[in-house]
């Protein structure tokens, strides 16, 4: 290719030929087809009807948001906390081993304390799960999955005996320990 100007100028060398198409009417993307990478180039429309949906579905989220967080999530688990203080042991190692150990310590316990509650509900698997957060400082605290009403406050007394007459690992950051007290479990 030379340098000069003028060569790189169109010409003008008269009719063309009928079978020869005239690209250069056209939008880049109708001329060349693909980009570069080998890629189709995104249509104008088809990024405008992207946008469009965004919107639509950014619209719906807004207006109904706890559709949207079901449909993500799944079913929520009413939580409710335990008035408990449970115990920790720093000696004891945070490994799968020792809280399965603890974890089964505590269950007979457990499940002794909720034998009188009328008002008890289960999960879809007829299960009572209870939930430990324990953080490097101590235990943080304890609830109930699934429960409607409050806790009544001796099987809430009994399960803080129950949770606390254990020592719990200490883990290295902040760990919720969840676990079936009766009935199956996660």
């Amino acid at each position: 290719m030379s340098d000069r100007f003028s060569d790189q100028l169109p010409t003008f060398k008269g009719e063309r030929d009928e079978g020869a198409v005239d690209y250069e009417r056209f939008a880049p993307w109708v001329r060349d087809g693909f980009s570069q990478s080998g890629r189709r180039e995104s249509r104008p429309f088809l990024q405008m009807a992207a946008f469009l949906t965004m919107i639509i579905c950014l619209g719906y989220g807004l207006s109904r948001p706890m559709e949207v967080k079901r449909a993500l999530v799944g079913r929520e688990h009413p939580r409710v906390a335990l008035p408990v203080l449970v115990s920790a042991t720093a000696d004891l190692p945070w490994s799968e081993a020792s809280v399965r150990g603890v974890i089964e310590r505590v269950r007979s316990p457990a499940a002794a304390c909720l034998e009188g509650w009328s008002g008890l509900a289960t999960n879809e698997e007829g299960a009572v799960i209870a939930e430990v957060v324990l953080t490097p400082d101590g235990p943080e605290e304890a609830a109930l999955y699934d429960q409607t009403e409050s806790v009544p406050q001796a099987v809430g007394d009994c399960l803080g005996n129950a949770l606390g007459g254990v020592g719990w690992p200490l883990p290295s950051s902040e760990q919720a320990v969840t676990f079936p007290i009766v009935g199956g479990g996660r």
